[in-house]
């Protein structure tokens, strides 16, 4: 009797209604991310990346993949490695400074998921210059809004004193004998004295700066007016000064004595971070940079739109003093108080001087922000924009 065979049903694989492949996924999610997104392979390349990370990154979609991502991940922190810490943890979240393929910086909220074996990494960019921007503005309108407040009885009720305590240990120095004793006690009351004076007027000229008076100059003659002011401070300390300034970089309209101001304060605290030595760099370029659609010194009808009929974020020139150093850098807490007033981790400091800075840069139109990490030094850039009709506006304005 033959036998017959059982005829069996072809296996078929069965998925679960609603899901879709983690390939398919992984690429819906990353071309609807509103952020930047990465995917690098073990081998630190590019594998893929969205639309949003090339436009932040300022290169093409097809230049980008296949590149080793620590090329394109550079921060304005010299030796730093962000793709190299993040295969070290399963996640990482921190605030940088990115540098463009088109030479900009741009602030990001960098995050890393590191998975599989051998491991891969999922890196997301979110731009932060709108929020960093809004921030900034909070913050100063409400100092500002306190201390204004407290500037017109700061000066009456503490600098009349301090001239009558200054004036008196004048006198009584006068009648010491040169080898007294007591002269040295004299000097200490003239010492602080003349120190709560400058806090004062520290304190003052935060709260009410005066407006720039702004002519065209170049930045490189700033720099050499601070450097010959601080060559004692440099000397001592041991710092050996470079310089690289691009060619060809037209006239910025600026006050050069704000200007100056800045640059000393920003160099005497550099010089202060290597007391033992180091390198101060300065460099001078222009760069483009990403601003909010009504930056300063821009009019309502300057505005351009995208395809969605929404404002479009303008990237406009600016010339850039970027000062690092060497020295042993800025914690990261540290470094989010910076510019708040009366901050400071030095004895002696008001906590005044950046947030002077601070105002004078935004009075330009421009900004001053802070890149660094323990161990690697500080950068501090000082962008100021290159619209001419800004500079003639502020200037024949007298109101303002």
């Amino acid at each position: 009797m033959p036998v017959t065979k059982e005829r069996r049903a072809p296996r078929r694989t069965h998925r679960t209604p609603g899901t879709i492949p983690a390939e398919a996924m992984l690429r819906a999610l990353m071309t609807d991310a509103g952020a930047g997104v990465l995917l690098v392979d073990p081998a630190g390349r590019v594998a893929d990346l969205n639309a949003a990370a090339a436009r932040l990154l300022a290169l093409g979609v097809a230049r980008a993949r296949g590149r080793q991502a620590s090329e394109l991940l550079r921060t304005v922190v010299s030796g730093e490695d962000l793709v190299r810490e993040s295969r070290r943890r399963a996640h990482t979240e921190r605030e940088a400074r990115l540098t463009g393929g088109d030479g900009s910086d741009l602030p990001v909220l960098y995050r890393s998921y590191r998975g599989g074996r051998p491991a891969w990494l999922v890196i997301t960019l979110h731009d932060l210059t709108q929020h960093h921007r809004l921030q900034q503005e909070l913050r100063r309108h409400e100092r500002l809004a306190t201390l204004g407040q407290l500037s017109a009885g700061v000066a009456h009720e503490i600098r009349n004193p301090l001239a009558g305590i200054g004036t008196s240990a004048q006198v009584l120095l006068k009648r010491f004998e040169p080898r007294d004793e007591r002269i040295r006690f004299v000097q200490v009351i003239l010492d602080e004295v003349g120190r709560l004076d400058r806090i004062v007027t520290s304190l003052l000229q935060y709260a009410r700066p005066r407006t720039p008076a702004l002519h065209p100059g170049e930045l490189a003659g700033c720099v050499d007016r601070v450097l010959e002011l601080a060559a004692d401070q440099i000397a001592a300390a041991g710092v050996r000064v470079e310089r690289d300034t691009a060619p060809r970089l037209a006239p910025v309209w600026m006050d050069s004595d704000l200007v100056a101001q800045v640059l000393l304060n920003v160099t005497l605290n550099a010089v202060q971070a290597m007391p033992e030595g180091g390198v101060l760099r300065y460099e001078i370029r222009k760069v483009r940079r990403r601003v909010p659609p009504r930056g300063p010194g821009r009019r309502a009808a300057d505005r351009q739109r995208n395809g969605t009929g929404r404002r479009a974020p303008q990237k406009l020139e600016f010339q850039q003093i970027r000062v690092s150093d060497t020295g042993a850098g800025i914690p990261r807490g540290v470094l989010a108080k910076l510019f708040d007033p009366f901050f400071s981790t030095k004895p002696q400091g008001t906590g005044l001087g950046l947030s002077i800075s601070q105002t004078i840069m935004q009075e330009h139109g421009g900004a001053i922000e802070v890149a660094s990490q323990e161990g690697r030094g500080t950068t501090v850039l000082l962008n100021f924009p290159l619209e001419k009709r800004y500079g003639q506006r502020r200037r024949s304005d007298p109101h303002r």
